[in-house]
């Protein structure tokens, strides 16, 4: 299978880490921030970041790839072909690049899956591969996400806010929040409610061999524009008691809700007040995330040393 791939090799005493990208994204995501599209690839990531970049350090995002690059770990990711397409097709793929990384190293790998990449992480395991060690989801929603069903109320939010946005070029702010209302109505979207036939599929549960960690984010502010911010906007049109949790402050990282962030089984659950792009370059959730790795590959190499 010919896949687009990046990979660093590192040291063979060291697991293998595989980062799994999301619904509509690809790899740039993990090596390449600022070059990356989110949202169904609609719109740049650089929308959904509450603190402004400078415009004169355009490629100053740091994630956990280049962290544990730095520290010597193998690391690989890669670009879905069908990156809205069925969860299986991943899978498939994601099985491909396994391979390659148990090549790279003696110690095992680590799977990183960030929003429907931890799922994709999830239903690999499924296979019951005794080569993985870890899976560590970000934003994932694992119980499924309601936000598709603001679709219903787009209609009227549209009709406000068109005035406010000049037509704008492919790659304006106007543009890209225009695009946003097509992605939450889109069908790719609506396989992650929580009742999709796509969740229900995922039946599965720990494995002992398997260490699980999983981080959500509880800020559910996506982006600013004039005097409204999203998705506070969708206030004024649904029903309070049929309000989103992921679109609920302290709850919510925007697209999915603290609590469906967290593996059922997890052993270490982490949240941050940040939202479904932040968490990815914060400082605190990487160095979070690096602190468990470390722990993993102590207590892995305690286990052989006793074992010999």
């Amino acid at each position: 299978m010919n896949l687009d791939t990046v990979l660093y090799k590192g040291g063979n005493d060291k697991p293998a880490v595989v980062f799994i990208h999301g619904l509509g994204m690809d790899s740039d995501i993990w090596v390449n921030p600022s070059q990356s599209r989110i949202l169904g690839g609609m719109f740049p990531l650089r929308i959904l970041l509450n603190k402004r970049l400078p415009e004169e350090q355009p490629d100053n995002l740091q994630t956990l790839f280049d962290d544990l690059r730095l520290k010597g770990y193998t690391v690989i990711t890669w670009s879905q072909k069908r990156p809205a397409g069925p969860i299986d097709f991943a899978v498939s793929e994601l099985s491909e690049i396994v391979k390659i990384a148990n090549k790279m190293t003696k110690a095992g790998v680590i799977l990183i899956g960030h929003s429907r990449g931890g799922l994709i992480g999830r239903k690999y395991l499924l296979r019951k591969d005794r080569s993985i060690k870890a899976l560590i989801t970000i934003s994932t929603p694992h119980k499924g996400s309601s936000v598709a069903r603001a679709a219903n109320y787009l209609s009227p939010v549209v009709s406000i806010l068109n005035p406010l946005f000049p037509i704008g070029d492919k790659g304006t702010r106007s543009f890209a929040i225009k695009r946003i209302f097509e992605f939450l109505s889109s069908r790719a979207l609506k396989e992650l409610l929580p009742e999709s036939r796509f969740l229900k599929s995922i039946k599965d549960g720990p494995l002992d061999w398997v260490h699980y960690v999983s981080v959500g984010g509880t800020n559910p502010t996506l982006f600013n524009l004039y005097n409204f911010s999203f998705p506070d906007i969708f206030e004024k049109v649904i029903p309070e008691n049929l309000y989103p949790e992921e679109m609920k402050k302290g709850r919510g990282d925007g697209l999915v809700s603290a609590e469906s962030s967290k593996i059922p089984w997890s052993n270490e659950h982490y949240d941050f007040e940040l939202n479904h792009a932040e968490i990815l370059f914060a400082e605190g959730v990487r160095g979070t995330l690096l602190k468990a790795i470390e722990r993993l590959r102590s207590f892995s190499e305690m286990k052989y040393n006793l074992s010999v």
